[in-house]
């Protein structure tokens, strides 16, 4: 099931990811990824249910009508941040993150906090990062997702992040891939997975080590 999406990127700076001026695409990308879920179904060592039975149920949208990403001349947002560090500025993530495209980040994010035995997340609470020159990557972009508004503040705003959980967008040619960073500092756990642009799931590393 792959259907074309179109996606604009200006290539600036370091930053090689997908941006979009005035919201029309510029550059054809391939079709998005299919989800964690759904890699899930494919045969493994163990029985589907038994890793992740709550979030293989979920069937997210994996395209829609609006770009992934709305970003406008040099990869900015077109609203101001919410918060800012010297080295990460947020966003809120609606006007930025398509409903499709969260959705679909959500769903891999269940997937891989089942399996780390952590809380699910409704998407709700979302924000978009983006490095700043200060940043060891100047420019890129993260979507960070929390259980609530409340857990979302004190993570952005005062660095209380107890359980984190962050997607990063890595540009691979014309194609991007989604590197998931999951963490429980209660558990001393750190969990890392990246899902390519076709769908295949790459645990237990970033997207960085990904060809």
């Amino acid at each position: 099931m792959f259907q074309k999406f179109c996606l604009s990127i200006c290539l600036l700076c370091v930053l090689c990811t997908n941006a979009f001026a005035q919201g029309k695409p510029e550059l054809q990308y391939k079709t998005p990824p299919e989800s964690a879920s759904k890699q899930a179904n494919k045969p493994s060592d163990k029985p589907t249910d038994a890793l992740a039975p709550r979030a293989i149920l979920a069937r997210p949208p994996q395209s829609g009508n609006e770009p992934m990403l709305l970003l406008a001349a040099k990869n900015r947002p077109m609203t101001e941040p919410i918060a800012q560090t010297t080295k990460l500025e947020y966003f809120d993530c609606d006007g930025i993150v398509a409903p499709w495209f969260r959705a679909l980040l959500v769903a891999e994010m269940n997937y891989f906090a089942e399996l780390s035995e952590l809380p699910f997340v409704k998407g709700d609470a979302c924000v978009v990062s983006i490095a700043t020159a200060k940043s060891l990557t100047p420019g890129r972009i993260s979507v960070h997702l929390y259980t609530n508004t409340q857990r979302l503040s004190a993570c952005i705003r005062s660095e209380q992040c107890p359980v984190f959980r962050s997607i990063s967008l890595i540009p691979k040619d014309l194609v991007l891939y989604r590197s998931y960073f999951l963490s429980d500092m209660s558990r001393k756990l750190i969990a890392q997975h990246c899902v390519t642009d076709k769908g295949k799931l790459h645990s237990d590393t970033t997207c960085y080590t990904v060809p």
